[in-house]
């Protein structure tokens, strides 16, 4: 009897455990988020000393006649080190660079150059980065 009154308060005790809250803003730390679609392409992550050495190859289809817009959205910005987002055609070309140094919003629309590859590079990077692309 006494093992089974036991066992009941361990399965209580274990049963009444929890585990940390869900993050409201839809991000884990340190854990990046990658849309890759032929129509889109999303990055976003939450940065706690998060080093960034993202190369992505793009399935972004981009039609003729059709431009790239690029958005990116940086706020919580802490870090003492600079990120560098950019995207790159096929050789190699620089289409949108961006340098992250603080909160910021960066919107742009005219390039009509396929895009290739997406860069994210940055050492200690603290705060929230959010890069979109679409076809417009």
């Amino acid at each position: 009897m006494k093992k089974f009154l036991s066992f009941i308060l361990l399965s209580y005790i274990l049963s009444s455990c929890v585990g940390p809250p869900d993050p409201d803003h839809g991000l884990v730390e340190n854990l990046p988020v990658v849309i890759n679609t032929p129509s889109a392409f999303s990055f976003s992550v939450r940065g706690d000393n998060y080093t960034l050495d993202e190369t992505i190859d793009l399935s972004f289809n981009l039609q003729e006649g059709k431009s790239v817009a690029s958005t990116l959205i940086v706020t919580d910005f802490k870090s003492s080190d600079t990120t560098i987002v950019h995207l790159e055609d096929a050789n190699g070309g620089t289409i949108y660079q961006y340098t992250v140094t603080g909160n910021s919003t960066r919107v742009d629309g005219s390039s009509t150059t396929k895009p290739k590859k997406a860069v994210i590079q940055g050492t200690k990077f603290n705060g929230i980065l959010e890069w979109t692309l679409t076809a417009n």
